[in-house]
């Protein structure tokens, strides 16, 4: 048994499908490892000399090569060299064609193609960054969803996560003593607004937290007031705005990002679902 693990991830693409997988199998060993990602390997001679630095290292190959013809070439010279390659996709693509009746087109890096929704999902990223936490009001019309939410309700997290999908998201900050600007009331009905709140209690135990380094507003007697007038103030202003009011104080961001995109018909098209 060798005391360490080197694997080559291998693709004709930019091999990041290939080196996660090895990642995170990798990782369920407790022994020394070795990742190598070969990237763009499009012609006999890459492979070839892939395979013979496999051999000499001792690595396995795991690969997702869609061309058949190059696919094979690997297969077949791994066995002459006595290297262990696995094919990542072979295994799938079998199963869809088996069930569909189809075959697969076998064009290389589709999950990288450059079209209209991967541009649109890095719009949606930018827009986010720029718009968090009431940043740039000034062009906060131009969201597809404005999120609110008191400290330690995860507006930016969830933000990212919808952005992540093509959802650009502007998200505001309530604290105790904030007024709607204008620039977001204008807005009500016409864009989706979501307010987030949490469980009394697990804010008050998050502000007492804070409150060791931070002292109380000077007209709050208690950290129980202090989270009382948060809330009334929150509550107060997701009713006159009509928000959706979501409680996140179980709930994941994928759960959240999940109700708010099927509340509002927003486009997520990536779905999760967790045992617990």
């Amino acid at each position: 048994m060798s005391p360490k693990l080197h694997i080559y991830a291998v693709s004709d693409s930019v091999g990041e499908t290939a080196e996660k997988i090895a990642v995170a199998s990798v990782l369920q060993f407790n022994v020394e490892r070795n990742i190598t990602r070969f990237s763009r390997v499009t012609r006999e001679e890459q492979v070839l000399q892939i395979v013979e630095k496999a051999k000499a290292n001792d690595a396995i190959i795991v690969y997702t090569i869609v061309k058949p013809a190059l696919s094979e070439y690997l297969d077949r010279l791994s066995e002459e060299r006595g290297v262990v390659a696995i094919n990542a996709m072979q295994p799938l693509f079998d199963a869809i064609q088996a069930k569909t009746g189809l075959r697969p087109s076998y064009i290389t890096g589709l999950t990288h193609k450059l079209d209209d929704q991967y541009f649109n999902r890095v719009k949606a990223i930018e827009y986010t960054i720029d718009h968090d936490d009431g940043q740039n009001l000034d062009t906060i019309h131009e969201a597809d969803l404005i999120i609110l939410g008191m400290p330690s309700t995860s507006k930016t997290p969830l933000a990212m996560q919808l952005a992540n999908v093509g959802i650009k998201v502007a998200n505001f900050p309530i604290k105790l003593d904030t007024e709607i600007p204008s620039q977001i009331a204008e807005l009500k009905g016409k864009i989706p607004m979501v307010g987030l709140t949490i469980d009394i209690d697990t804010l008050t135990e998050l502000r007492k937290q804070r409150l060791r380094s931070f002292e109380l507003p000077g007209n709050i007697s208690s950290v129980d007031e202090l989270v009382a007038e948060e809330l009334d103030n929150a509550y107060r202003i997701y009713a006159k705005l009509k928000c959706l009011v979501i409680d996140v104080t179980t709930d994941d961001i994928e759960e959240v990002a999940s109700t708010i995109t099927h509340k509002f018909n927003l486009p997520l098209r990536v779905s999760h679902y967790r045992f617990r």
